[in-house]
């Protein structure tokens, strides 16, 4: 007969993170971020909150590969993709800046990146460009589209490249209210119905505690108070954000 005192305990395998930024520091010279540390859980929204320069776009920026630590390591899916160029590291990622191309219209900007063109891609297309309110834009030129809609059309070419993690600077400040409002609501039903993990940038704390589960602050490239504070469900603050 076995002895249960003498067996040992389960121990529970971790979850590997979506995303981790792990000890990251990167000095530009006039500014520099230091030793950030950010786990973002399968399925988790994280916002990260702070004034202009305080950061946040920079991290962003080493999560997406587009820059390179100076020490730590960047973690996907429990494997380091810190050296990885961004096309493999199966990161949606939408700018600050939107980067859409001039010379192709609002159809062909979204489906940049897409390889599949099928009806399943055809059908995602016309859903999504619906729900952000852009389908009547499909055969404008870039030149042709205010700010707003811009943006739009950016989180919508992210969207449609299918991948699990996003990344979102900034994305819906050209927006008003009421649209950003509406546009909040279609991410929340895109993050629940797709498994999505998000990453928000935002400098509008109240905007971010109706989507986030966790709110990290950023002051002058540093993470401020890490250690957990009061939980108030959905929305865990860390940082006294709220």
């Amino acid at each position: 007969m076995r002895n249960p005192a003498s067996e040992s305990p389960v121990v529970p395998i971790a979850t590997p993170a979506a995303l981790e930024w792990c000890g990251v520091s990167l000095d530009l010279g006039e500014f520099a971020i230091q030793e950030v540390s950010v786990r973002v859980d399968p399925g988790q929204w994280v916002c990260i909150v702070g004034s202009t320069g305080a950061g946040k776009t920079l991290l962003l920026e080493v999560a997406a590969g587009f820059l390179r630590p100076g020490s730590g390591c960047v973690l996907r899916n429990g494997q380091d993709i810190t050296t990885l160029p961004p096309e493999r590291r199966r990161i949606a990622y939408v700018p600050q800046d939107d980067l859409l191309f001039p010379h192709l219209d609002v159809r062909s900007n979204l489906l940049f990146g897409v390889r599949r063109r099928d009806t399943a891609v055809m059908e995602r297309l016309a859903s999504i460009a619906d729900d952000l309110g852009i389908a009547h834009l499909l055969r404008r030129k870039i030149d042709a589209i205010s700010g707003g809609e811009a943006q739009r059309i950016a989180l919508g070419r992210a969207l449609l490249l299918d991948l699990d993690l996003l990344l979102l600077d900034e994305c819906t400040s050209a927006l008003d209210e009421e649209t950003r409002e509406i546009i909040g609501a279609f991410l929340a039903v895109e993050r629940r119905s797709r498994d999505l993990s998000v990453v928000q940038v935002t400098h509008e704390s109240a905007g971010a505690l109706r989507l986030a589960d966790v709110i990290v602050s950023m002051d002058k490239g540093r993470l401020v108070n890490r250690e957990t504070g009061v939980r108030t469900s959905p929305v865990e603050r860390i940082g006294g954000i709220g």
